[in-house]
């Protein structure tokens, strides 16, 4: 049986009087890829927002491993773990592309770092080519492949990606999630990611639908039908 990473119960999470999360629950395995899918303002950020600390819940409680972690801050639950890459302010701008790999290997160990950090210059070549090159010069791309690379360096039992596919271009919307699909299976690394790109579902394992800050589809993909999914990303489905 695989090993339960995080559990979401009843979470609720508000800003002032406007709950952006309402009771959601949610579950992630060991080795899974799970795909968070929604409309714009659904409470998909928040949801990854508040797993990692970045915002506290008003109810509810977060399990990671085992533990309960709702008073914990932001780097107590980094030292667990767990490493969001967020959707924008991903990168250290003015670091250079190797540097941006390096201070997410701070946990590590030296011989470890090296071994990351050659892996997601295997993953991405551009990335070594451009090592020495200071990050806010990279593309879009660019720099959204090194914010991944900076969460495979972070050596995460959990990485938390909000938005992979934001700007970029369809082609490489296919690249960026195969590499993720990649990720996953060459080093078992447990993805959770929100995404609008239908794409996401031929990497996923399972989704969690949300809509209006609650779940309103919780599916393995192996179990969604044609139809179910069209109605997804039309918007039927929370009707």
């Amino acid at each position: 049986m695989k090993k339960n990473v995080i559990k979401v119960t009843d979470l609720t999470v508000a800003y002032g009087r406007l709950s952006a999360v309402k009771n959601v629950n949610f579950d992630v395995y060991e080795g899974e890829i799970i795909a968070i899918v929604g409309p714009n303002g659904a409470g998909k950020t928040t949801l990854l927002e508040a797993i990692t600390g970045i915002i506290k819940q008003k109810e509810g409680t977060i399990e990671f491993l085992g533990q309960q972690i709702d008073q914990m801050s932001v780097f107590e639950r980094r030292h667990m773990g767990m490493f969001l890459v967020p959707q924008e302010k991903n990168i250290f701008p003015w670091m250079s592309v190797l540097k941006n790999l390096q201070v997410c290997s701070l946990l590590n160990t030296k011989t470890k770092t090296a071994e990351l950090i050659d892996y997601v210059y295997k993953l991405f070549p551009i990335l070594k080519e451009r090592q020495k090159q200071v990050a806010n010069t990279l593309s879009g791309g660019q720099q959204k492949m090194l914010a991944i690379g900076m969460g495979i360096t972070s050596h995460s039992r959990l990485l938390l990606i909000d938005e992979p596919s934001i700007g970029l271009a369809p082609k490489l919307v296919t690249r960026v999630l195969e590499t993720l699909k990649k990720i996953n299976s060459d080093i078992n690394k447990t993805i959770v990611l929100s995404e609008q790109n239908i794409k996401v579902l031929n990497i996923a394992d399972r989704i969690y639908g949300l809509e209006a800050g609650k779940v309103r589809l919780s599916e393995s993909i192996e179990n969604l039908g044609k139809e179910e999914i069209k109605d997804l990303y039309l918007g039927k489905i929370y009707s």
